[in-house]
């Protein structure tokens, strides 16, 4: 068995630091790391990402490996990363990470059935406790940073770009619908480097945030600027500033288990806490499924 780490990347921006995790695995398991440059629309990020992992995915069917890992060229991977996540009974692994785009959540995204991908579980305090205590959890996706695909799932799955995505929500959305299984593995942390060398480490910056329900219209600060909120919407925010405007009464926090609807409340949008970390006015736009 061999497996192709494969790392998508444009100009000079892998970092050295994912080099070198990749070269310090401590593992039997046979791997060949490819550093890919393959970038066909000019100017297209969201189009490019996608069209690297269908190069992966190509390479990884046409050159007999027997599974493919995505590894993003600003994540540090711990060293025993290959051995867990491959020894992993379960189709698509997860390593897990902080997502550094807006707000700072997991990637490990709620299992909830085969039907919707769910929200991180930053939102659920309970079940990450409990997913961190056992090691890992069966989850709906997300992302690309640290993900070990067996090659019957990319057999059976092409990779796609869904509405606006860089392709890993059409994935995640593609495995639920086929019933095959996903989980996090939450004794793989790996640190996200931010451009300006900041790094995120999933226990310290992306734990827990809060989901609140306006009561009144406000403008909250995010930590990246601020995102007004408007009476009877719901959205995520780091848990400080939740708490802070819960204790003003502008907000009532909602999260996961500790939710109860009340007569005359607002029905939830069905808005994923990625949404909110790519673009916070989506809690304002109305419903949206997954792709």
């Amino acid at each position: 068995m061999t497996i192709l780490v494969f790392t998508p990347t444009i100009d000079d921006q892998l970092r050295p630091e994912t080099g070198a995790s990749i070269a310090a695995q401590k593992t039997d398991m046979p791997f060949v790391w490819d550093v890919s440059d393959h970038n066909p629309y000019p100017g297209e990020k969201a189009a490019n990402v996608v069209a690297q992992y269908q190069h992966g995915r190509e390479m990884t069917l046409a050159d007999g490996y027997d599974a493919m890992l995505t590894v993003e060229h600003d994540m540090v991977i711990p060293p025993d990363a290959i051995e867990k996540l491959n020894s992993t009974d379960a189709p698509v692994v997860f390593g897990v990470y902080v997502l550094r785009h807006g707000m700072k959540v997991l990637n490990a995204w709620q299992y909830q059935g085969n039907n919707n991908i769910g929200m991180s579980l930053s939102l659920y305090r309970q079940e990450l406790r409990e997913a961190r205590a056992r090691g890992w959890a069966q989850v709906s996706g997300v992302g690309w940073g640290c993900t070990l695909i067996r090659r019957e799932v990319l057999e059976r799955l092409p990779i796609r770009r869904g509405d606006g995505d860089a392709g890993d929500l059409a994935f995640a959305s593609d495995c639920l619908h086929l019933g095959i299984r996903m989980i996090a593995r939450f004794d793989v942390p790996c640190d996200h480097i931010e451009p300006d060398g900041n790094v995120l480490k999933p226990y310290e910056h992306g734990g827990t945030v809060s989901r609140v329900l306006a009561l009144q219209d406000v403008v909250a600060p995010t930590g990246n600027g601020s995102l007004p909120l408007k009476k009877g919407s719901y959205y995520t925010l780091p848990d400080v500033i939740a708490d802070d405007l819960r204790r003003g009464g502008y907000v009532k926090i909602t999260n996961g288990e500790d939710s109860q609807e009340e007569p005359g409340e607002v029905d939830q949008p069905d808005i994923t806490a990625r949404e909110m970390a790519v673009d916070p006015k989506a809690a304002t736009r109305g419903k949206r499924k997954p792709n």
